[in-house]
């Protein structure tokens, strides 16, 4: 391929991206078409199939990078040695849903029904980053449970499946809010931040006993 070529190509596949990111955040993953994208981006419904097999294919490339940049801030959490254990714990819950209720148009394509969050190689990127963010969790509760969590390792894992299905719990109530997201959230945080240290102190209550 020519280098003229390879730009050309990179910039409709660009354009494609920006269309369908625009038309999943106005109308919904779900309702918008390939061929609605292809319009939208400036090409036909057929030559979009060779920059992109398909809508999920699509939705993956979109998402990478904000999945990334979640990624860091949920690193940059974990790494303040100076914070509590348990309020690293719900910095790091909050900063996901935050992540999630923002990209509600397609939060349920990602999120739901993907592979097995302890699988080890997914073959898709974006739940090889989504299996990274739950490992995030995992270590964040840990923290927040040194000293209290000696026992079998998956015992341990399942600890975060527990506060993993809590916060999604939590994410798919208020996933198709009316309501402006900043307003959902001065509302309803609290809420989430009581039950993950209620949460906290049943596993810890449960490792004593």
């Amino acid at each position: 391929m020519t280098t003229t070529r390879k730009k050309q190509t990179e910039e409709m596949k660009a354009a494609v991206r920006s269309a369908a990111e625009a038309l999943f955040a106005e109308r919904g993953y779900q309702a918008v078409t390939m061929r609605e994208i292809a319009k939208a981006a400036g090409c036909s419904h057929t030559a979009i199939y060779l920059y992109y097999k398909n809508k999920e294919d699509l939705l993956q490339q979109i998402a990478i990078p904000s999945l990334m940049d979640l990624n860091q801030r949920m690193l940059d959490k974990l790494a303040d040695q100076k914070a509590d254990p348990l309020e690293i714990l719900i910095e790091v819950c909050e900063e996901y849903v935050v992540f999630c209720l923002t990209n509600s148009s397609f939060y349920t394509v990602l999120f739901a029904g993907s592979v097995r969050v302890d699988e080890k190689e997914p073959e898709l990127e974006a739940n090889r980053i989504r299996n990274r963010l739950f490992g995030h969790l995992d270590r964040a509760l840990r923290l927040a449970l040194t000293g209290n969590h000696g026992d079998e390792p998956e015992a341990a894992i399942n600890r975060t499946r527990a506060l993993f299905f809590m916060v999604q719990g939590y994410v798919s109530t208020y996933s198709d809010h009316v309501e402006p997201l900043d307003e959902v959230m001065e509302r309803t945080l609290p809420y989430l931040e009581q039950g993950i240290r209620t949460l906290v102190a049943g596993m810890v209550a449960h490792t004593r006993a």
